[in-house]
């Protein structure tokens, strides 16, 4: 994963089942689109069983150096298998990812690569697999693909090349005979007795320049593909020819995995494959990786967490994305034990790493944590005994865990705004999308993702309500699942330039969702977009009273983000969208004055066939991911959604850090509530002046005691926590919990 950015490398509520058209949770299989058992089986974790590792087993450790170097002695001389697996085994993980071939060396006897000097004689992936194979441990094995500076070294003609035909350091060639050389680097740890392969690095650069254009490789067979030379432009053009670089790119990046996975298995079915994953936000088309193309490379999908580069919503985030990304299953992130960076030799509380495990476990996730052990090789037994708490409990949830789960919104992922709109700027429109989920997560409204690139109608209806957050491009077949999805029952939440811009990310003289939203288009607000919305006080009387809980009637509240002019058609408006003051000069002062003059409605709602839309002129998500956020912003966003759908099967009120995820067991007839609670201390802003509201929370050190009530809006029998800490005590229809517990999961029987 990056060397640049890391060695692996951004109340009430509710939670509903998908209840449209007639569907209800006993409806939905528990199973995968694939087939198979939805993510990973529980149940199926013994010596004896057929399911491939990646299917059984929850929570592992990738072992790496820190560094490498042969100008001294001491590199990694000192590294041990017997001792790896030692530790590994007080971790409690149950399977391992251990490096074997990196930029440098390799960690085994190769006849390919060169060997780590302080090695020796020593082959560190026989000793391993020795140790792992008495205890039934599956060893997988990091095979690190870009930034190979020994081959890039060696081998001129597979470099990639920038626009002027400059070698581009460290970076190769996806179309070079690369592919064949990795090959065979992989055909020498096959015969060893690994579990799999964990390639590393599949982009393009995470900086300037990115991309190859290479006479050697590249260029003829684009020519070949297209009929025509290859562009080789200075900028992104943004038009057709710059299209079809893009999509060479990424499917460059794809038939190299898809190769290198059928090779392995075509000697070794049993081996598995997987890809590190750059396919998510923060990340657009500069790594050269789109969402659901390439998390289909490999026999899952594995992406890293990292809340001390993403964030510390990151874990939820990840985990939904991933799952909706390779819809069925299975996925893997990857985090750190470090604090702040994969090679510091901080280590992180355990709390702080329970919290992030039972997050993704809770979403259906495995967990890996990365350990970049000492210079000469040794470690560092307190990593493995904290580890080893924090997997202990990871394993006692096995079987509340892979469950169904039970979403009320949809959010909606554009990769083609991500790159076309946004193009050089990704949170142009990746702020809105954060800020969404941001806002879903401490409203504890249950959230899945649905993708642009695999969106269906069955797979829109399978949410009570689809929010599309400023996807400011939207074709002509999107909008008509969207037709069809409402006109069938489906609710639908829409905000800021959703639908503005053309393929190309060009503005439109019209919205593409006007048929929908029952609304005119006017004009597009100009950049700074500071300005206000305001709520009239008389919707306290009216049937939407509700969508003022916690949003002060008649208050101009700044909302900070893209934002249009509409005028209505067929939809009920309300409120009012305000411009702000602008000095005609420059000025300090001059970005956030404010409000004046009123442009039009803030809010449309309009009847589609069954269903109906609520659309949002401005950016309340985008608002509430950025500098000037408000609680009001993620009010009003949770108003909306509980206007749409307002009676969900589960509602949970809780402290805002609390996460609730919701699955369904159809078998036992459950309900499963996971609450998963984050708390740490105030952050001291010890950072450059301006740059205070980007501080990292501080890690998390000890459990909050705290209070959730859960409200089963059917019938049910009973319903208890897992948590030895954890008091519940029923009231009617309603659940009251009090814990210390960092992840507790009530079980309601149906």
């Amino acid at each position: 994963m990056s060397k640049n950015l890391s060695r692996r490398t951004l109340l009430k509520v509710a939670t509903g089942a998908a209840t449209l058209a007639g569907v209800g949770i006993g409806d939905m299989p528990l199973m995968g689109r694939d087939g198979s058992d939805f993510r990973i089986n529980p149940d199926s974790v013994s010596a004896g069983s057929n399911l491939p590792w990646y299917r059984q087993r929850l929570v592992g450790i990738e072992v790496g150096p820190s560094g490498a170097n042969d100008e001294d002695s001491a590199f990694y001389s000192r590294v041990s298998g017997k001792e790896i697996v030692e530790n590994l085994l007080k971790a409690k993980v149950e399977y391992a990812v251990i490096f074997m071939k990196d930029q440098s060396f390799a960690y085994y006897n190769s006849k390919i690569v060169r060997k780590c000097p302080g090695l020796g004689e020593r082959d560190l992936l026989r000793e391993v697999l020795d140790e792992a194979g008495k205890h039934n441990l599956p060893i997988v094995a990091y095979c690190q693909i870009q930034y190979d500076t020994s081959v890039w070294q060696a081998h001129p003609a597979w470099r990639m090349e920038d626009w002027q035909g400059n070698s581009i350091a460290s970076r190769l060639c996806y179309n070079s005979e690369y592919l064949q050389y990795t090959k065979q680097v992989a055909a020498e740890m096959m015969e060893y007795g690994i579990a799999g392969f964990h390639f590393d690095m599949l982009d393009f650069g995470f900086s300037h320049p990115y991309g190859c254009f290479c006479e050697t490789n590249c260029q003829p067979r684009f020519r070949e593909q297209y009929g025509t030379e290859m562009p080789r432009p200075a900028n992104p053009t943004w038009d057709e020819s710059w299209e079809k670089i893009l999509n060479f790119r990424a499917n460059s990046n794809t038939r190299f995995c898809q190769e290198l996975q059928q090779f392995v298995h075509s000697k070794r079915p049993d081996i598995s494959v997987d890809f590190n994953y750059h396919g998510y936000p923060p990340f657009s088309w500069i790594e050269g990786e789109l969402p659901v193309k390439h998390a289909m490379n490999g026999d899952f999908v594995t992406a890293e967490g990292l809340p001390w580069i993403f964030g510390y919503n990151n874990p939820s985030f990840l985990s939904l994305f991933l799952a909706g990304a390779r819809l069925g299953g299975p996925i893997q992130v990857a985090t750190s034990r470090s604090m702040y960076d994969y090679f510091d030799p901080t280590i992180r509380p355990v709390a702080d790493m329970l919290w992030e495990s039972s997050t993704y476990l809770a979403h259906g996730a495995q967990v890996t944590f990365v350990d970049k052990i000492r210079y000469d090789g040794t470690q560092d037994p307190l990593v493995y005994e904290r580890i080893g708490k924090v997997f202990g409990a990871a394993r006692s949830k096995k079987e509340y865990v892979g469950r169904r789960p039970v979403h009320e919104v949809g959010l909606y992922y554009s990769s083609r705004s991500r790159d076309w709109f946004a193009r050089d700027e990704p949170m142009r429109y990746m702020q809105a999308f954060y800020g969404a989920h941001k806002a879903l997560l401490e409203t504890h409204v249950t959230t899945g993702m649905i993708m642009d690139e695999n969106a269906s109608l069955e797979r829109l209806k399978e949410f009570p309500v689809v929010y599309v957050p400023n996807a400011a491009i939207l074709t002509g077949q999107e909008v008509s699942l969207f037709e069809k999805y409402v006109s069938a029952g489906g609710n639908l939440l829409i905000t800021g330039l959703s639908g503005l811009y053309d393929y190309y990310g060009r503005e439109q003289n019209d919205c593409s969702l006007s048929g929908l939203t029952g609304t005119r288009f006017t004009r597009t607000i100009p950049e700074p977009h500071n300005n206000y919305i305001r709520l009239p006080g008389a919707l306290k009387q009216a049937e939407r009273s509700g969508l003022l809980e916690g949003v002060p009637a008649d208050w101009p509240m700044l909302v900070s983000g893209p934002m249009a002019v509409f005028e209505s058609g067929t939809a009920q408006p309300f409120g009012e969208l305000i411009a702000a003051y602008h000095l005609p000069v420059e000025s300090p002062f001059g970005h956030m004055l404010s409000p004046q003059t009123v442009l039009g409605p803030a809010v449309f709602i309009n009847r589609y066939g069954k269903g109906n839309v609520v659309s949002v002129a401005c950016s309340p998500d985008a608002a509430f991911a950025g500098d000037y956020r408000m609680p009001e912003h993620r009010n009003l966003i949770r108003n909306l959604i509980r206007y749409l759908n307002p009676n969900p099967p589960v509602l949970v009120e809780a402290p805002l850090n609390v996460e609730v995820v919701v699955a369904s067991d159809e078998a036992s007839k459950q309900f499963l509530v996971h609450l998963i609670c984050f708390s740490s201390p105030p952050t001291a802003v010890a950072a450059p002046f301006g740059k205070g509201k980007l501080v990292l929370s501080p890690p998390m050190e000890q459990p909050m005691r705290y209070e959730a009530n859960v409200k089963i809006t059917r019938p049910f029998l009973k319903a208890h926590a897992i948590g030895k800490n954890t008091q519940t005590f029923r009231n009617g229809n309603q659940v009251k919990l009090i814990t210390v517990e960092i992840h507790d999961v009530l079980i309601v029987d149906l």
